[in-house]
C-alpha cells in the first residue's frame, strides 16, 4: 500500500549509533536523555522547555523502521487540527489514501488511518502567501483557519521559509501536526546526524513558543 512513500524516500538502513548521536545532541543542547526502561533501541529526551523527544519504533506507516518524534503541549484549543509538510510528501500520502479508499470500494474514510492522513481529505488548505519558498513547496491544512493565521505570524514565517529553503527538502520525511493541544513534529529515526537534530531542534522550539503565544492570546 505505501510502495510509492518507500520509492519517494527510499529505505535508509538503521544506524547503530542513532542513541549515541542522540545522546550527544541532548548534552549539547542542555537536555535530558534518557534510556526507555526495559527497551535496548528507544530513548527520551526533556528539555528545559518543556518538551520532548521520543526515539523508538515507528507509530506511522509513513516512516519505515524507527521514527524520531518531537512533542510538546501548547495549550491550543483541542479541536484545533493543523498539519504541514511538503506538497510532494503530501500529493504521496494523498495517492495512497485514495488508493487504499477505492480498492476497498470504501464509502468513508479508513479510521484506521493515522488523523494526520485523513485530514488532508478533510481540511481545508491554509494561505502560506505566494511569493516565499514556503508558499511554494509546503502545504498548510487545517479546520481551524484564524488559529493557522495567528500562528504565521512574520517571525514564524521567516523562519519556516528558511527551513524550506535550506535543509527541509522534499527527501526528508518530516511532518508537523497540532491535535488536542499537542503539536508533534515526526521524521524518520535511521541515521541521524548532529547538524540535522540541531536544525529540527531550533526550528520546534520555535514553533512550540509561538503556539503556546497563541494559545495565551484569547483575544
Amino acid at each position: 500500500m505505501f510502495a510509492s512513500i518507500k520509492r519517494l524516500l527510499g529505505s535508509a538502513p538503521a544506524g547503530p549509533d542513532d542513541g549515541l548521536v542522540l545522546a550527544n545532541w541532548a548534552k549539547a543542547e542542555g537536555h535530558t536523555f534518557k534510556r526507555v526502561k526495559g527497551k535496548s533501541d528507544a530513548y527520551v529526551v526533556e528539555s528545559g522547555d518543556g518538551w520532548r523527544v521520543e526515539l523508538g519504533a515507528s507509530k506511522r506507516p509513513y516512516i519505515v523502521g524507527k521514527e524520531l518524534r518531537f512533542r510538546c503541549d501548547t495549550g491550543v484549543s483541542g479541536d484545533v487540527q493543523m498539519i504541514l509538510l511538503t506538497k510532494v510528501l503530501a500529493q504521496t500520502l494523498e495517492s495512497d489514501v485514495f488508493s487504499r479508499f477505492t480498492n476497498a470500494m470504501q464509502t468513508q474514510i479508513d479510521n484506521t488511518l493515522p488523523d494526520e492522513m485523513r485530514w488532508l481529505a478533510m481540511h481545508q488548505r491554509v494561505s502560506l502567501g505566494n511569493t516565499t519558498v514556503l508558499a511554494k513547496r509546503f502545504a498548510l491544512l487545517s479546520n481551524a483557519d484564524a488559529v493557522a493565521q495567528k500562528w504565521l505570524n512574520t517571525s514564524m514565517v521567516l523562519s519556516l521559509d528558511e527551513a524550506a529553503s535550506t535543509w527541509w527538502t522534499d527527501g526528508l520525511m518530516l511532518v508537523l501536526t497540532l491535535n488536542r493541544g499537542i503539536v508533534t513534529m515526526r521524521m524518520a529515526g535511521q541515521s541521524l546526524q548532529p547538524i540535522q537534530l540541531k536544525l529540527v531542534g531550533d526550528l520546534f522550539n520555535q514553533i512550540t513558543y509561538r503556539l503556546r503565544e497563541v494559545a495565551r492570546d484569547k483575544s
